[in-house]
């Protein structure tokens, strides 16, 4: 077995590194090594950006400081003459979002680049069994639940509600909060919201613009805590209420599912 050892990715996480790829670490090349290609996204055979987890090179430790601290990062390449966010508007939104919340701090960007730390752990999206179409199959779905599954579901939920709410108070919707944005952390256990590609602080929009991202960061969220009071019953804190009070607007058949919570509620 490969011997590994212990490497800090963020303020608060760490993860194994082989040997091989620490002689990376304490050397680093010219420039970045990739580790791994995490995601590519293309659009008619076009490559429009690439997420991939590196190992700084000492030309990226050289302008980014924070790199030397966490060589091991998360880049995004976003491809010139593509249609893409801007990196440096995501840096700065991220940066508020790390101040706002216990969101770790980008790492820095550069023309057509973005870096951040690493946040070990599954999106959330891949944690639940929940959330499949059509939105009414969830309901049989979630009552097959165990009650630790749907009571350690529904803590994360109200972790992830706080976080948007903190990032809505300082100013900030994040655009993009689809349940594969929020990362489950196992060590320390948290849930971090990531991609900040399309966020919008609050001054750039007007107030009606404003409610409707900030009820579309939530969408997502109150609708997998629909499913899950389907299993728990009606929940009476400020997730189960608000999921309760949208059900008109997350789904086509919100009778099913208010339904379907009074019932187990009774039980």
């Amino acid at each position: 077995m490969d011997e590994v050892r212990t490497i800090a990715v963020s303020p608060r996480h760490k993860v194994m590194l082989a040997t091989e790829l620490f002689l990376l670490v304490e050397r680093p090349p010219r420039q970045d090594f990739v580790v791994r290609t995490i995601a590519r996204r293309e659009a008619n055979g076009l490559q429009l950006m690439e997420a991939e987890m590196v190992i700084a090179g000492a030309q990226t430790r050289r302008a980014h400081p924070a790199a030397e601290t966490y060589p091991l990062h998360f880049r995004k390449t976003y491809f010139p003459g593509r249609m893409n966010g801007d990196p440096q508007a995501e840096f700065e939104h991220h940066l508020l979002a790390s101040r706002l919340s216990a969101i770790p701090p980008p790492i820095g960007h550069e023309p057509n680049v973005f870096r951040s730390c690493l946040i070990p752990g599954q999106s959330y999206a891949r944690v639940t069994p929940l959330g499949g179409e059509p939105p009414e199959s969830n309901i049989a779905q979630a009552q097959k639940l165990g009650l630790a599954t749907a009571a350690g579901l529904w803590r994360l939920a109200e972790e992830t509600l706080a976080l948007l709410e903190a990032l809505h108070g300082g100013g900030l919707a994040h655009g993009d909060a689809e349940l594969h944005n929020v990362i489950v952390c196992p060590a320390p256990l948290e849930t971090l919201l990531i991609d900040f590609e399309v966020a919008v602080q609050r001054a750039a929009v007007n107030d009606a613009d404003w409610q409707a991202r900030c009820e579309s960061d939530l969408a997502p969220l109150l609708r997998e805590a629909a499913y899950l009071q389907c299993m728990l019953g009606r929940q009476s804190s400020r997730l189960g209420e608000l999921a309760w009070e949208r059900l008109p607007a997350l789904f086509r058949s919100p009778d099913r599912f208010r339904s379907a919570i009074e019932t187990q509620a009774g039980v």
